[in-house]
């Protein structure tokens, strides 16, 4: 068989040895420079005379057979994940009020909850997805807005007639709830652990001291101690998984650590910390979180930190079987927009099914978000995909494409790990 070298390498000098990253299959090694050299070059012919470097370069994909179209299989790998119909992921906006006003918000919030008519037919498309569509999986992300503030009057009629739709239909199913966590109480707790829920993204804007200035309600009475408190009681359900994300800018940064010592040992094992620098600073220069994640490491907490996209497709959001639903029965597909002022994708009908704007439906899934002059010959598509479906909709000939490009951070990702090698 004949071979090609693979068209996803990234090599990089250092000294007398090369290390040689195969993002195809996301293989790091490191080669003396001199060989490193015939596969910068191409040089098939040299590359066979030596058998061991030649025998190695193919059982690590370095190598591939010469008539692999890559790109192609690439292309339907992902064609693949954005289309199978399997499970359904939808998110359910009860409100966009909120109980806080944080000051780098996207969001506006106009008043009003999810009507009883728009909850009967969320109901009733959840219905159709598992016993019309047969779906084998659902999953329901509750989001906002604040989405407890209405949770006895949207969220528990939904949640509970759910749960009877999938006990009925025996499928699995999982939900989870995006929330700032200052309206959990006991009983809530408890009606999560009956009804499945047991999933929660929550944030904390830094210690008390940083966090209580950011985030306080009517009076500016801080809400830390009682956030932490309720993530805390969280830790009493069944298999609970809770996402804590850090919001942070440079100053909020400052004596970050303390929160650790805020958390029970039970909190401490089923929390999973991300930090995000919010990118609404004014200051737009980036500050890194490494020493305290690293810190957080030492303190025996899992730290999510980002690494290369291997999903085959960008975000949820790109998938065929996905949506949001917001309180007024608009639909959407991205939850990084302001919905109170962009526009829908879709409408929830009272059937519960939804009417697509078939031109934005048509836009997005019509090809690959990286089926582009951009994306198709950069060597860092198998672990980057291309911008999401959203931010290709919104691309404009003439726009920079280097805006919503994410080479710079794989590259930094990339060295990252070179250096765990040295």
């Amino acid at each position: 068989m004949d071979y090609k070298i693979n068209n996803y390498l990234y090599l990089k000098d250092s000294g007398k040895k090369t290390f040689v990253v195969n993002l195809y299959n996301q293989i790091f090694f490191s080669l003396r420079k001199c060989k490193a050299d015939l596969i910068k070059n191409k040089d098939i012919d040299q590359i066979k005379k030596d058998t061991k470097l030649y025998e190695a370069l193919i059982k690590s994909n370095v190598l591939v057979p010469k008539e692999l179209n890559q790109f192609d299989l690439i292309l339907s790998k992902n064609r693949y994940g954005i289309f199978d119909n399997r499970s359904y992921r939808l998110t359910i906006n009860p409100t966009l009020e909120c109980n806080f006003s944080c000051w780098y918000c996207y969001e506006k919030h106009p008043k009003g909850r999810m009507s009883d008519t728009t909850i009967k037919s969320v109901i009733e498309h959840i219905r159709r997805k598992i016993e019309v569509e047969k779906i084998a999986h659902l999953q329901i992300d509750w989001f906002g807005g604040e989405p407890l503030l209405y949770f006895e009057t949207v969220m528990l009629p939904i949640m509970k007639a759910v749960q009877s739709i999938v006990q009925t239909n025996h499928i699995s199913y999982n939900s989870g709830i995006t929330t700032n966590g200052y309206l959990i109480t006991k009983e809530m707790v408890q009606q999560f652990d009956d009804l499945s829920i047991n999933s929660f993204q929550i944030t904390l804007d830094g210690n008390k001291q940083q966090h209580d200035r950011i985030r306080f309600i009517e009076g500016s009475q801080g809400s830390f101690d009682q956030i932490v408190q309720n993530i805390n009681l969280l830790s009493s359900i069944r298999n609970v998984k809770i996402a804590l994300r850090i919001n942070y800018i440079q100053k909020t940064l400052v004596n970050i650590a303390d929160i650790i010592s805020e958390f029970s040992n039970e909190t401490k094992s089923i929390i999973s910390v991300r930090f995000q620098q919010v990118w609404q600073d004014s200051s737009k220069k980036q500050v890194s979180s490494e020493e305290c994640e690293q810190v957080f490491i030492n303190q025996g907490i899992q730290v999510v930190q980002s690494d290369y996209n291997t999903k085959q497709y960008v975000c949820y959001a790109d998938k065929m079987q996905q949506a949001v639903i917001n309180y007024d029965g608009k639909v959407y597909k991205c939850t990084a927009r302001d919905f109170a002022t962009y526009s829908a994708d879709g409408t929830l009908l009272e059937s519960g099914e939804i009417d697509w704007n078939l031109h934005l439906f048509a836009k997005r899934f019509g090809r690959a978000t990286f089926d582009n002059l951009h994306c198709s010959k950069c060597n860092f598509l198998p672990v980057c995909f291309g911008p999401c479906s959203q931010k290709m909709l919104e691309f404009k000939d003439g726009d920079n494409f280097d805006r919503i490009c994410y080479k710079k951070g794989i590259l930094q990702m990339i060295e990252r790990d070179i250096n765990l090698l040295k």
